[in-house]
């Protein structure tokens, strides 16, 4: 079979609109890999890879990495039995380097560095091997020199032995001797000359291989520090841009989408930021919120806060109704759906803690979003948001002023239970005395009964009822307690039956009641009018049904 020759620049990659560069290493990769004589999908399985990563590769819209032209070249040698010629071997590389140099001149300095240094391995692992032949080369002429001296010294012993008479033939062989002791000599200082030489260049080459490997790594460490992958070198943000827009144009949402999900893994915050307002100009707003909740799911906790301060940099968007405090707002609830507790609380700490909305006063009431409230306003269990709450210092200022505010005001009281619960769980008083002043201001039946509705105020168990009926009989005259109760009543009205009190918070509360000796005179003041306000017949009503439910469940 004729060795495959990868093509340089295909017309299929202009015609696509790609970087030349980057098609023509995709037309190479697609001539070599077309040797195997399978499909995209079966070869993806086979080296592990998504058959996105395959087929972005293969078409010119991504460059390859050096690890899947090695498989690739792995690959093909191991189906044809036979090696690619190394050749073709270097005409990759030099196509690889080609599209480095214009998608990311970093990575591909990096790149030609490695190269560089793979150079100077080699040269220094050929002058080792030359080094060590020229060691043993010289041990066997220095060995050859003591025997002939070692002859040489016998020889003299035998002529002075044999005396004045002795032949020619004795002096003759010294002679020969002495000569080939001179020339052993010459030859010997001429391979240490050598030797000299060759360890010289052996340890300049090593000395420049470590200065490269230093520069490597720094290279390598800067290169991490940009958000995204540096490993996966993606196209040119214009580049992109030109491919969503033929995406949208002829129909293709799918690929569309998998490009605005691979651009917020990859791309640097900034990158990003310019992407989103690219996608609000043209009127994308679900698009660049799609890129959003991407970023909050597969990047990490600086990227993600970083992504989000340079979102509330920007203030306002192209779009009218789509602020950047929304925009934020969206970030931080994705965010809180999918990272840890721990996570969530290093998120708090680098979220931006002023925002300058531009002199709006309406974006200066609703910013910066919370991360916290974001939690709290989540499915997430309610023992996550503990463990978070429990990983921020006890009243730190924005903590508190978030979580204050998203307890909400006047008839909003959907959190102020929930967090009252928290800030005495996690023992922070400014926040707790602050929520029981809203409590307090805004305590009638119909304010509790609204905050009933709160999903988290359904997560509490048992035992957390009870702690806060602790805490809230601790802090409230019995008074201000029974128009809590009654607002609780109101919610649960249909269980309020010796059956159906069980299923409700009712019944632990009134077993704390019950414990301290307060049943008789909480129920004298439940039923009284100035504890429930006139006018308040029907509460006043529904707290009695509860409490002669307890007592007949007690019976």
């Amino acid at each position: 079979m004729t060795e495959a020759t990868p093509a340089t620049r295909g017309s299929a990659g202009l015609e696509r609109g790609e970087i030349p560069e980057v098609a023509a290493l995709g037309n190479a990769l697609t001539v070599l890999f077309n040797t195997l004589g399978m499909s995209q999908s079966a070869y993806a399985v086979r080296v592990s890879l998504d058959k996105s990563v395959v087929s972005r590769a293969l078409r010119g819209r991504r460059v390859a990495t050096q690890d899947f032209i090695d498989r690739l070249v792995h690959e093909v040698g191991s189906v044809r039995g036979t090696p690619v010629q190394p050749e073709v071997r270097s005409n990759l590389r030099a196509l690889r380097l080609a599209a480095l140099q214009v998608c990311d001149p970093a990575v591909y300095e990096l790149e030609h560095l490695r190269v560089e240094m793979e150079q100077l391995q080699r040269k220094a692992e050929m002058l080792a091997r030359h080094q060590e032949a020229l060691h043993g080369l010289l041990e066997k002429k220095e060995e050859q020199i003591a025997r002939l001296r070692a002859e040489l010294h016998q020889v003299r012993q035998d002529w002075f032995a044999a005396g004045p008479g002795t032949t020619g033939t004795a002096v003759e062989a010294r002679a020969e001797r002495d000569a080939d002791a001179n020339g052993l000599a010459e030859e010997v200082t001429r391979l240490r000359a050598e030797l000299a030489e060759v360890a010289a260049a052996r340890a300049d080459a090593e000395r420049r291989c470590a200065g490269l490997e230093s520069q490597l790594r720094k290279m390598e460490e800067d290169l991490a520090a940009r958000s995204g992958e540096a490993g996966d070198v993606a196209l040119p943000l214009e580049i992109l841009r030109q491919q969503l827009a033929a995406h949208w144009e002829r129909g293709r949402t799918r690929e569309a989408a998998r490009d605005l999900t691979e651009a917020a893994l990859t791309r640097s915050v900034d990158e990003l930021s310019d992407l989103v307002t690219w996608l609000d100009e043209r009127g994308g707003r679900l698009h660049s919120d799609h890129v959003v909740r991407e970023v909050a799911r597969v990047r990490g906790v600086d990227d993600v806060a970083a992504f989000g301060r340079r979102t509330l940099d920007r203030q306002w968007t192209p779009s009218f109704t789509h602020h950047a405090a929304a925009r934020a707002g969206v970030l931080a609830a994705e965010a809180c759906l999918v990272m840890t507790p721990q996570d969530i609380a290093a998120l708090h700490m680098l979220w931006p803690r002023e925002w300058d909305p531009g002199g709006n006063p309406f974006l200066a009431a609703s910013g910066p979003y919370s991360v916290l409230a974001a939690l709290l306003k989540s499915p997430r269990d309610l023992d996550d948001v503990a463990r978070a709450m429990a990983r921020i210092p006890a009243d730190e200022k924005a903590a508190v002023r978030n979580l204050h505010s998203v307890a909400g005001g006047g008839r909003r009281s959907e959190y102020v239970l929930v967090l009252l619960l928290l800030a005495s769980e996690c023992e922070w008083p400014e926040l707790f005395s602050l929520l029981l002043v809203d409590l307090v201001r805004h305590l009638d039946p119909d304010y509790i009964w609204m905050g009933m509705r709160s999903h988290r105020l359904e997560q509490l168990s048992g035992e957390r009822w009870r702690s806060l009926t602790r805490t809230l009989l601790d802090k409230l005259t019995l008074e201000q307690f029974s128009r809590l109760f009654t607002g609780i009543c109101k919610a649960y009205q249909d269980f309020l039956t010796p059956q159906g009190l069980a299923a409700t918070p009712l019944s632990v509360m009134l077993r704390e009641i019950t414990d301290r000796g307060l049943l008789p005179d909480f129920a004298k003041t439940a039923g009284s009018r100035p504890a429930l306000m006139p006018g308040r017949r029907r509460d006043r009503a529904l707290a009695r049904s509860a409490l002669i439910a307890w007592r007949t469940a007690q019976d």
